[in-house]
């Protein structure tokens, strides 16, 4: 009897984290301090790294209840990254990373939004799952969205003229590529993918990334781009720079720091600032990232020692501290923690996440307009109020206002929907909204009227 043709080998489905490099080799794309080891591969160039196995943060507590806990609980993690070069459509390097892998990697190494792009160009806008974006404003506000099933772009209430959409998950139509997608910088997939054939599947992701299928449903996400030059990027640094030098010299500035990850509720994390001009020594530790706190640390420094925005990116991070030992492994540049709005040559730029972002001009004069249209002419020129409660306590004393802060109202049909309407409502019928921007410029008011 004639034997039965071997079966097809089953190719299982497996989770794979694609980043896309601006590099040409692994040593390049690596952090100086990686850690990792260089191990034989059949394909790519592949490193890997095994942490010691240490005692957790959280032991000391419960060593004081059980002493035997100190010794007998310990974590330990592992790395590996595998890099692979594409020959087409272009020669391009890609990391895959496993475990902690990422952490070894140099940011400014990674092509940013990439993912993001390769998931708008395979997931249309009705099957969406998850959406993070930003609002980049004096304060920074940051949002996730998750719905329970595929849905609509509608659903999640993004603000196409002022959000930034930063990562977008969803299924495509066609499972040939991968059965999810989730992209912002790095691409996550469940794809059944064999290892043998990981270089031409990086090569379909390069392929999707160039195309521009995304612009029929997300096409809003062109209106802020990424700066590509680097000379003009020099010049905006030494722009964000000079914001600097003049907060540490006890002037104003709208420059400010926010993480621009979102964090989980229960993320309550210690830091602390290190580099160039600053303290050696023990840290001081903060609760929260804060340009005052930043500021003060390098008034107490050497700040004259950083000569320019391209030291301190280089030089600068901040580090998770737990029980006063630095955490090494789980820190950034600070550099991606600036934000700031610039004007160079009648365009409007803001650097957010490590990246300087020009935004189109079409659009921003669209929006000013719209916005100069609620807020002309101002109800107020100009105050001396430090914050919001001191200018509603100036705007007390005007007869033509009503205050109305801090004052729920429950329109009908909507019982315990416990809405504040306004701060202000004025004699002319006017909606007066104030805004404490946490900032050195932090009052401005927003005004509507009512129909």
């Amino acid at each position: 009897m004639a034997s039965n043709p071997a079966a097809a080998p089953t190719i299982n489905t497996v989770a794979l984290s694609l980043r896309l490099l601006k590099v040409a080799t692994a040593t390049e794309a690596l952090k100086d301090d990686h850690g990792l080891r260089s191990m034989d591969s059949a394909v790519g160039d592949l490193w890997v790294g095994q942490s010691p196995a240490n005692p957790p943060g959280w032991v000391d507590f419960l060593g004081q209840l059980a002493p035997d806990a100190r010794a007998e609980l310990r974590t330990q993690s592992c790395a590996a990254v595998l890099f692979v070069e594409t020959s087409k459509p272009a020669k391009r390097l890609f990391a895959l990373c496993f475990g902690q892998g990422h952490h070894s990697l140099d940011e400014s190494a990674i092509e940013r939004g990439f993912g993001l792009k390769v998931t708008l160009n395979l997931v249309s806008r009705d099957r969406l799952r998850t959406i993070d974006s930003a609002t980049l404003d004096t304060t920074v506000m940051q949002r996730r969205t998750q719905a329970s099933r595929n849905a609509d772009l509608g659903a999640f209430e993004i603000n196409t003229d002022r959000d930034l959409v930063r990562l977008a998950a969803g299924s495509p139509a066609s499972s040939g590529f991968a059965k999810a997608l989730t992209g912002r910088d790095a691409l996550s997939v469940r794809a059944p993918v064999a290892p043998a054939a990981i270089i031409a599947y990086c090569e379909r992701a390069l392929q999707i990334y160039g195309e521009k299928t995304y612009q029929r449903d997300f096409k809003f996400i062109d209106h802020i781009q990424p700066v590509g030059d680097p000379k003009l990027r020099d010049i905006l640094d030494g722009l964000a720079f000079g914001e600097l030098k003049t907060l540490v010299g006890g002037g104003a500035s709208d420059l400010h720091l926010a993480i621009p990850d979102i964090l989980a509720p229960e993320d309550d994390l210690e830091i602390g600032y290190f580099g160039l001009g600053l303290l050696s020594g023990r840290k001081a530790v903060f609760s929260e990232l804060a340009i005052e706190d930043y500021v003060a640390e390098l008034q107490r420094g050497k700040f004259p020692a950083i000569p320019s925005m391209a030291e301190l990116k280089g030089s600068h991070e901040i580090c998770v501290v737990e029980n006063g030992q630095v955490d090494r492994e789980h820190r950034r540049k600070l550099y991606s923690c600036f934000v700031y709005e610039a004007q160079h040559n009648g365009e409007t730029h803001v650097l957010f996440d490590g990246q300087w972002y020009l935004v189109d001009r079409g659009f921003y004069d669209e929006v000013e307009m719209a916005y100069q249209a609620l807020v002309t002419p101002a109800f107020v020129v100009s105050t001396t109020a430090k914050n919001e409660r001191d200018f509603i306590a100036q705007l007390l004393a005007n007869a033509n206002l009503l205050c109305l802060d801090q004052t729920r109202a429950n329109p009908t049909g909507a019982k315990r929907a416990n809405l504040e309407p306004c701060d202000f409502l004025s004699t002319s019928r006017q909606l007066i909204h104030l805004k404490d921007g946490h900032g050195s410029s932090p009052l401005r008011g927003c005004v509507g009227t009512v129909a």
